[in-house]
């Protein structure tokens, strides 16, 4: 399996891409950043899109990579997220007055992409992967993701407050890698992350007493203006598992 990390951060900024993730080139988990990472080339090649949840930093370049792709594939790209977030693409993204609504585009039989409803703990073969969505603790409905095959796995928490359930799959996953899991707001702004249901760094030390395996702990989504504030507080929680997330980071297992 190979795990490409497009985009990591929890804002955007010049070098700082939104949330994305791309396996074996043709499974990609958000879409943050699928047209700033990825050629055009790359971005045919793309067959399956897993969303976890609504919010924009982790579906805003769905609308260009639909025009993209127009005309250089035959068979619809399927995008697959839960019955609410894809409710919320039909009505506040694709709905004709933002963007074309490409899911009818050329024609309802023949789209550009076509819409799948997932459920939580249901396990979706594609391209060679089995893809799991682990429902989170988020502001909107949202799931984290396993992805394995016969060799490997990782999983990703998606944006997410305290949970328990994507700890347990972690705990309970053979040949696991790699888990990511998210800092949001540094410590003095707790208040800021229940609020939006995210994390700090003190509040991500008391949820990895769950993770009982010993694997790399990839942190994603700080925001850029937080990122030095956030590096001493996540360095003092001395975990040895952990390590940043970094954009373009490519994995292998």
């Amino acid at each position: 399996m190979e795990l490409r990390v497009l985009g990591c951060s929890g804002g955007e900024a010049e070098g700082s891409r939104l949330t994305g993730l791309l396996v074996n080139g043709t499974v990609a988990i958000d879409a943050g950043s699928l047209t700033q990472a990825l050629t055009l080339a790359e971005q045919v090649k793309v067959r399956q899109i897993f969303i976890s949840h609504s919010h924009l930093d982790h579906i805003c370049t769905l609308p260009f990579f639909t025009k993209n792709i127009f005309g250089h594939t035959q068979v619809p790209v399927e995008i697959h997220a839960l019955p609410e977030t894809l409710d919320a693409l039909r009505r506040h993204l694709f709905n004709d007055e933002l963007w074309p609504d490409f899911s009818v585009i050329p024609s309802p039989d023949n789209p550009i992409i076509r819409f799948s409803e997932i459920e939580p703990g249901r396990t979706y073969e594609v391209e060679g992967l089995r893809v799991t969505p682990i429902p989170v603790n988020h502001l909107v409905p949202c799931v984290g993701y396993r992805v394995e095959d016969d060799h490997s796995a990782f999983i990703f928490s998606s944006d997410t407050a305290a949970t328990d359930r994507v700890y347990e799959e972690a705990n309970a996953t053979a040949n696991l890698r790699l888990f990511i899991t998210e800092a949001s707001f540094p410590n003095a702004q707790a208040w800021l992350a229940d609020a939006a249901k995210h994390l700090t760094p003190e509040k991500l030390g008391e949820e990895l007493r769950k993770l009982k395996v010993d694997v790399p702990v990839g942190i994603y989504h700080l925001t850029p203006g937080d990122r030095e504030v956030m590096l001493p507080e996540l360095s003092a929680l001395g975990d040895p598992r952990l390590t940043l997330l970094e954009q373009d980071a490519r994995f292998e297992w």
